[in-house]
């Protein structure tokens, strides 16, 4: 037996079959970096949606569990509009796609939001309902009936509410009592409210005042880092949320899914705050939710329009935003702080 022998040469065959071997590992390692990597296969449909509220959040837990223990970080997006995306077979489908394991979800009309959560109860969360203004402030007693009708059937939220003009002296006394009266409602119940409110300076102060009457009641702020308009509260950011935070102990914010702004040769005002002009997550925003991570979760921004957009909104979200954090805010931010608001308990690992 020769101890010594000549390095073989390997043949053009086994040449190529090492180059496309290294090729697809390195492309593979190019996707998941860029949080490209696929998402496990979604869990199989569940025969109906239990009656008894402890089986409804054991069907919940057991969908994100799926996730998890196939090593994906999971999604519950407390902001889903079935008046947006109109067809729940398709909304899941977009779902699958980005590995959002649950949506909470809302829709302007109670039979359509019910027909959906019975189409998929183990992926799809009731809240009670998208509510304008003339609903929950013009006629506050029906809405408080509709809202006692639908908590009873298993939403485990109230909302989103459309709220604004909270400032316009006389006008707006209503709609403070109205908000006052719900908030309490909402505290006696232990049920979070969603609230949708644009972020306009007076507006936010008589937000504040609310608050500090009602300290008790849940709020998740919907869509934070997003200006509707350019002009609209110029100080609405990273320091404003985190002192915000800070004075309300049940006050959380559903960041925006909306993707950054198109890089410019140009500085311009900005409507999505969260990123940089050249489309990176600001470091600023990164500290102040890595600082005060359980005051946020994930809350799809309206507007996606179909299930293929909305996909791509959360997948963006995850690349730029998510795994831009901590790793230890990521599940925070991702699931678990939505988990404590919807079912009152701390999510167990």
């Amino acid at each position: 037996m020769r101890l010594l022998q000549r390095p073989r040469v390997p043949t053009a065959f086994g040449l190529w079959l090492r180059l496309a071997l290294l090729a697809l590992a390195l492309l593979l390692w190019g996707l998941m970096a860029m949080g490209c990597a696929m998402p496990p296969s979604p869990p199989a449909r569940a025969d109906g949606l239990p009656e008894a509220r402890a089986a409804r959040l054991a069907l919940y837990e057991k969908t994100l569990r799926h996730y998890l223990e196939r090593g994906w970080l999971p999604f519950l997006d407390l902001g889903v509009s079935l008046a947006d995306l109109k067809d729940p077979d398709r909304l899941i489908e977009g779902m699958d796609a980005a590995g959002v394991a649950l949506a909470a979800v809302s829709a302007p009309d109670e039979d359509a939001l019910w027909e959906a959560v019975r189409r998929h109860p183990g992926r799809l969360v009731p809240l009670t309902g998208e509510a304008p203004a003339e609903a929950w402030a013009g006629r506050p007693a029906e809405f408080r009936a509709g809202l006692e009708r639908r908590l009873g059937r298993g939403a485990l939220g109230i909302g989103p509410i459309r709220a604004g003009r909270l400032a316009e002296g006389e006008e707006s006394r209503p709609r403070l009592e109205a908000l006052a009266a719900l908030l309490a409602f909402a505290a006696g119940r232990r049920i979070p409210v969603v609230l949708d409110l644009p972020p306009a300076d007076p507006d936010v102060g008589r937000l504040e005042k609310l608050l500090a009457d009602h300290p008790a009641a849940q709020v998740v702020w919907t869509d934070a880092g997003h200006l509707p308009r350019r002009e609209m509260n110029p100080g609405y950011g990273h320091a404003l949320l985190r002192a915000l935070s800070l004075r309300h102990a049940n006050l959380s914010f559903a960041l925006s899914t909306l993707q950054p702004p198109e890089p410019s040769p140009v500085i311009r005002p900005q409507r999505n705050l969260l990123y940089d002009p050249g489309g990176r997550f600001t470091l600023e925003w990164g500290a102040v939710i890595d600082s005060r991570v359980g005051h946020f979760l994930t809350g799809s921004s309206p507007g996606a329009g179909s299930a293929a957009a909305y996909a791509a909104r959360m997948k963006a979200y995850r690349r730029l935003a998510i795994e831009s954090l901590a790793p230890a805010s990521r599940p925070r931010v991702a699931y678990q702080n939505a988990w404590r608001l919807l079912t009152g308990a701390e999510w167990r690992e």
